[in-house]
């Protein structure tokens, strides 16, 4: 009956990470303009693309679910470039992009070197009044997570 216990107050325990999903399973990651940030393979806004609408801590593993007070666990459920459309498609996000376009018009995006929002980053200003897009300089096929700001 404890066993029962234990593992029940495990499960609620658990919060839901609802963004981190999104950007992992939308529809809106591959297709439209739902989601404001899109990541390129190649320079120049070309190759294969995915896009991203909230802030992502490890573009190698999708957080979906977290036990407060633990350390994030690395779940296999990375982002790849969106299939068929162009080279580089199927392949990572993580250390993959050379260049973005931001189409938010209230936030910048920031790309970092390393996972959960470390060390050099790109940031993309807002799209006043139109997309803003640029290759990557600091963080060029070194991309580990991304965050509006």
């Amino acid at each position: 009956m404890s066993a029962v216990a234990l593992l029940s107050s495990t499960v609620t325990a658990q919060a839901y990470n609802w963004q981190e999903d999104a950007n992992w399973g939308d529809p809106a990651a591959c297709s439209g303009t739902e989601f404001k940030f899109t990541f390129y393979f190649n320079s120049n806004q070309a190759g294969a693309r995915r896009n991203l609408g909230y802030n992502h801590a490890n573009l190698a593993a999708t957080d979906m679910y977290h036990v407060p007070g633990t350390a994030d666990p690395d779940l296999d459920y990375p982002l790849k470039f969106c299939p068929g459309t162009g080279n580089g498609a199927g392949q990572g996000l993580k250390n993959n992009a050379a260049s973005v376009t931001n189409r938010h018009t209230s936030y910048a995006g920031y790309v970092y070197y390393s996972s959960w929002w470390q060390g050099a980053f790109d940031a993309t200003a807002p799209a006043t009044p139109l997309p803003r897009s640029r290759n990557l300089a600091n963080t060029y096929n070194e991309n580990a997570s991304f965050k509006w700001q």
